[in-house]
């Protein structure tokens, strides 16, 4: 058992790291002329530049499945250990597209729903779901250059929140007691975190922005960028942070009950 989490763990890391390579390349070549001309008379070429964020996507997706796989012991992954990161992928979907009428900007759950599995079924659950997540609702929203950016963002929102959340950070969240009032404590510590994941989404997303459409680059620039996001991302932020405060203890718990009742999730 110690052994296939140490293998996953390894693979998770390195996985990391080439999609790291795979981002900065990818944003290389969708900046450079030379790179997007010259490509009249081949047909294949051409079907390929035109949806090169949603191929990159897909192959994020595949590439982020293979840690979750290992994370199996002496069993094969059934359809059935893949239902839980599909529903709240889902629901970080529909839970982006509600949001959408609130009259604040990127006022949306989509983090803390991440955060919630990643604490319910596990860090490599949860950087699947994120990058998911990213990948179906940009069906509703616009899939662009933009998408593996989110996906690899809120992936690693997923795979922090689960690895700290084992080492034991944000304490018993989804397993605490009730007091002699019939009440339990709010998760203050996740919902800070939670507060923080969010401007570090926006943070994140900026350098796409900068490395991608920002001529020329330079710290003026730079910050006019992030100056320009604040908003935006505290916004964001204070989203996250009250959506854990309601929602992260209640759902936790009962996400954990499916997750024991049906050995789900990582051991």
């Amino acid at each position: 058992m110690q052994k296939t989490k140490r293998r996953s763990d390894i693979a998770a890391i390195f996985t990391c790291l080439l999609l790291l390579i795979l981002l900065a390349g990818y944003t290389w070549m969708m900046r450079t002329p030379s790179f997007l001309s010259g490509k009249a008379g081949k047909p294949f070429l051409n079907w390929i530049m035109q949806n090169s964020d949603l191929a990159l996507a897909v192959l994020f997706l595949i590439l982020t499945s293979v840690p979750f796989y290992l994370t199996f012991d002496k069993r094969k992954a059934q359809a059935r250990d893949l239902v839980p990161v599909a529903l709240m992928a889902a629901m970080c979907v529909v839970g982006r597209a509600a949001f959408s009428i609130v009259p604040l900007p990127n006022f949306k759950p989509v983090t803390a729903i991440v955060m919630i599995t990643a604490i319910a079924f596990g860090a490599k659950a949860g950087y699947l779901t994120g990058a998911l997540a990213a990948l179906l609702s940009n069906f509703l929203f616009g899939q662009g250059p933009w998408t593996p950016w989110q996906m690899f963002s809120w992936g690693m929102i997923g795979l922090m929140t689960g690895l700290l959340y084992r080492i034991g950070v944000f304490g018993t969240v989804g397993q605490v007691q009730t007091d002699e009032h019939g009440k339990r404590k709010k998760p203050v510590r996740l919902c800070v975190f939670g507060f923080f994941c969010g401007i570090a989404y926006g943070w994140f997303m900026n350098l796409q922005y900068i490395i991608g459409y920002v001529d020329p680059i330079n710290w003026k620039t730079i910050g006019l960028a992030y100056a320009q996001s604040l908003y935006f991302d505290i916004s964001h932020g204070v989203c996250t942070a009250l959506v854990l405060y309601l929602a992260a203890e209640p759902w936790t718990r009962k996400l954990m009950r499916i997750r024991r009742k049906f050995s789900l999730g990582e051991k």
